[in-house]
Formats: structure tokens, C-alpha cells, sequence
């Protein structure tokens, strides 16, 4: 599989963001100045009744604005999701915008290991409308063929996915699976009081290289006081995320997998120096030993840096839950000197599973919640191409922005993070052949390597080995 690389969407909207195929279906475009309802309200007009010369409908005039009113759709989610806040929102601003009732359903979290339990329920036939994922997460869906392609969907209500959306949807075998809501864009997170403690200067963005990372990491670094320069999670991305940045490929152009490369080993040796060798972060040992939770940099301010997914800053301005007396800064994420500057992406994505009754007011759901989300006040990049500049600038002020202006971030700030058209986008996921085997491969090795049970060789020929059995696997 060769994986695109495309070009962080721009304030000019010159270009879309995220690795994958332009699919969709072409119809008439929402204007700029409609975007408040937008393609979702065009698509619940057309399957309403065409509109005649004069602006009245034909025969169903009266529901033609809202056609799917009343229609209750199930929509598959954990617990923990259903009660939060920006789930509560978003079903609300469904009702308003369509008037189309949403159900939560319930299905149980899947413990590290097990199978997706709303893959599992779908494979037994239990009904559902809709369902998130992230693009690679949908892989899993499709291939085990619960997933309704929305190509022909689209086309019934003509509605533009390419014109709406451009490169952030979830397309395999040629069709579209999938609405995408918003891009989760990785950045560097810092915390300004122990840069002050150390006096250390802010970093800035430009020239932000990995280099540059940890040698500003070092400087903050105190074991005395219990405090690291950085922090880091132990996802399967980790892993191979420099060679991303280098331009790895996952798989040769055979197929089969290429871990072989001597970039991933690169990739493997650096981020597990980081903690073993550089020591300006916790080491694999020690991360797994404590229990470090995800949200430690927000919850001790014992990290002076922090890079992973922009979902994070979410939490940041959550007083209430995470108390902090402490400023954060905000960077883009580091690249490696004499690279393009570069980040990693996942869009988070609506489908429609193939057990849906009601496919077409389920998509008109999709398509709503999908395009208004990041409406919702909750730090989401909207994954729209058709946003204007002054659009996207005034959501980056009043939505992203406005939430830390006690910790003195501005406007350009979240811009230069997550809004920079220069920079490389790289899927955050693998995606493809055996693709979730060679995940899990990832992690299980690399941690045996950096936890010094085994040698960085042999890590890598038992990845590339679990690799290429995991595709043989899926090609059957």
C-alpha cells in the first residue's frame, strides 16, 4: 500500500489534509454564506421534494425542510461517550437541524486486545444506524463488510462528499464509508511554569525540530524534583513516527511489509532513546511500572512537554476536572532536522452500518453531525474544505482560542499548530493489509526492546515476520 501524503488544509483552503483517496459524488456546492446549514440541509431538501420555479416544493412541501422529522436512529456508543458533554451537544444540534431523534446505544468497551464490541455486534446482525470511528478504525468495519457505502446514498440526496469533505474521507475499494467530522492534528504541548522555573526560554515554532525537542528537554529535566522535559504515551504511532517523517512506506510496493526498512529501525531506536538514553522522559520500564495515565502531563505538571493528538487540549481548559494553576503554550509537532516540517493525523469519522433501516435519514444524521461539530465548543479542527478564511478564523478565535485565554494563547498560536499549509500530513494509523495484527506486533515488540527483554534485530525481524503473516492472513 502506498500511503498519500497530503498537505495540512490551508486557511485558503487550497489544499484538503490526510492520507487517502478524493471520493464522493458531485451535486451543487453549499455557498460560503449558507454554511450554517449547508450540504446537510440541501440533502434533507432533495429527499424531500424537488423545489419549483417559484420556491415552493411539489407534493410533500410541508416535511421537504425536515424529511427524516421524528425518524429515531440508534446510534452505537460506550457509556462513558453517551453521557459526556460534547455527545449530549451534538444529538441535540441533530434534532434541531433535522429533526431526526437519536438513540443512544450502549455496547461495552473493548479491554486492550479484544475485538471492537460494535464490530462483534454488528456481525450478529443487532441493528444499528450509526456508528464513529476514526478512518483507520473503519477498516476493521469494512472489511468485515457491516459497513453501507454512501456513494449511492449521497448521489439519492445529492450531496457533494468531495465538494464537502475533499481527501479527509474513509474510502476503500473505491466507494466512500464514511463522513469525517473533524482531523485530530498531533502538536507539542508545554508547560510554561517549569520552562519559567528553568529559565528557559518559550520555544517557537519555527525550526521546531526533534533535534531542537530534546535538547529543550534536557534543559527542563530536573530528577531532583521528579520532573521530565517530556512525556509521551506508549501507542503502536510512537513507534514509527519518525520514519514517517522520513518517509517511510508501511508496505513495499509487493505488498507485503516493510519493516525491514532500516528507517523503522532508526524509528524504534529513537523514541525509546528518548527515555532510555537521553533520559529527558520516562523509559518504557518506567512509564508501564507507574501506570502513567494519558492524562499526566495535564494532571501533575511534572512534564514540561507533551506531544501527542490536539484532542488532548480538550481536558486543558476542564478546571473543573483538571485544576491547574500552571500556563500551557502550544506548538506544532517536532520533525526531523533537514525534513519537511511535518505532523500526524487521524480524522474521526460517521458511518452507517449495512443492519440500518433507515439508511437515508441515517446518513442525513451523518452528514449533519459530520459537518456541525466542530461548531460544539469542544478544540475539534473541522475536516470541511468548503469553509471560507473568514470562517475559519473566526471559529479558531471564538472557539479554539477564546477557551485559554488565561494561559495567554492567541489566535495565531493555533493557527501556526494545527492550520499550516505547508505542513506534511501523515496518517497517524497504518492502514492496510493485516493492519491491526501489525499494530498490536508494534507495540508488543518495540516495548520488549525498549524494556531491554530483547535486541532492536531481533524486534524488528519478529515485527516484520508477524507483519507478513497478518497480510497473508487478510488476503484469504
Amino acid at each position: 500500500m502506498k500511503k498519500s501524503i497530503k498537505r495540512v488544509v490551508s486557511l485558503s483552503l487550497c489544499a484538503a489534509m490526510a492520507a487517502g483517496s478524493l471520493a464522493g459524488c458531485s451535486s451543487k456546492k453549499a455557498e460560503p454564506a449558507d454554511t450554517a446549514t449547508t450540504a446537510a440541509a440541501e440533502t434533507a431538501t432533495k429527499a424531500g421534494g424537488e423545489t419549483s420555479a417559484e420556491g415552493e416544493t411539489t407534493e410533500g412541501a410541508a416535511a421537504s425542510d425536515k424529511p427524516f422529522d421524528g425518524v429515531t436512529l440508534k446510534y452505537a456508543t460506550t457509556q462513558t461517550a453517551s453521557t459526556g458533554e460534547e455527545n449530549q451537544k451534538l444529538i441535540e444540534l441533530v434534532k434541531e437541524k433535522t429533526g431526526i431523534n437519536i438513540e443512544f446505544y450502549v455496547i461495552p468497551s473493548a479491554k486492550s486486545g479484544e475485538v471492537d464490541k460494535t464490530l462483534v455486534s454488528l456481525m450478529a446482525g443487532d441493528e444499528i444506524d450509526l456508528i464513529y470511528n476514526t478512518k483507520p478504525g473503519l477498516k476493521a468495519f469494512y472489511n468485515a463488510g457491516v459497513l453501507e457505502p454512501m456513494n449511492a446514498l449521497a448521489e439519492k440526496a445529492g450531496y457533494d462528499i468531495a465538494g464537502t469533505f475533499g481527501d479527509y474521507v474513509p474510502e476503500f475499494g473505491g466507494d466512500v464509508y464514511g463522513l469525517p467530522a473533524f482531523s485530530d492534528i498531533w502538536i507539542t504541548l508545554y508547560n510554561k511554569q517549569i520552562f519559567d522555573d528553568a529559565g528557559v526560554d518559550y520555544p517557537t515554532a519555527d525550526g521546531w525540530t526533534w533535534e531542537k525537542y530534546i535538547e529543550t528537554a534536557k534543559k527542563l529535566t530536573d530528577s531532583s524534583k521528579g520532573i521530565y522535559g517530556s512525556l509521551m504515551l506508549d501507542y503502536d504511532c510512537y513507534n514509527y513516527m519518525y520514519a514517517l517523517q522520513k518517509g517511510w512506506e508501511p508496505y513495499k510496493a509487493d505488498g507485503t511489509g516493510n519493516f525491514d526498512d532500516p528507517l523503522f529501525k532508526e524509528s524504534l531506536e529513537f523514541y525509546y532513546g528518548l527515555g532510555n538514553t537521553e533520559k529527558i522522559q520516562p523509559s518504557i520500564l518506567e512509564f508501564k511500572a507507574s501506570n502513567t495515565p494519558w492524562n499526566a502531563f495535564a494532571t501533575t505538571g511534572k512534564y514540561g512537554m507533551f506531544m501527542c493528538g490536539g484532542w488532548v487540549t480538550s481536558i486543558l481548559n476542564q478546571f473543573d476536572k483538571y485544576p491547574r494553576d500552571w500556563k500551557v503554550g502550544l506548538l506544532p509537532m517536532p520533525y526531523p532536522e533537514g525534513t519537511d516540517p511535518s505532523t500526524l493525523t487521524v480524522p474521526g469519522c460517521y458511518a452507517v452500518p449495512t443492519t440500518s433501516k433507515n439508511k437515508d435519514a441515517a446518513f442525513a444524521a451523518a452528514a449533519c453531525m459530520a459537518e456541525n461539530q466542530y461548531t460544539l465548543g469542544m478544540g475539534r479542527v473541522p475536516a470541511r474544505i468548503d469553509l471560507t478564511d473568514e470562517e475559519i478564523n473566526e471559529y479558531v478565535e471564538n472557539s479554539l482560542a477564546k477557551p485559554f485565554e488565561f494561559d495567554g494563547l492567541t489566535v495565531e498560536d493555533f493557527k501556526t499548530a494545527w492550520f499550516d499549509s505547508s505542513r506534511k500530513a501523515l496518517s497517524e494509523k497504518i492502514i492496510g493489509d493485516g493492519d491491526a495484527a501489525i499494530s498490536q506486533a508494534i507495540i508488543e515488540e518495540g516495548q520488549l526492546y525498549g524494556q531491554g527483554a530483547e535486541s532492536i534485530d531481533d524486534a524488528v525481524t519478529k515485527i516484520q515476520d508477524k507483519a507478513n503473516r497478518a497480510i497473508e492472513e487478510d488476503k484469504q
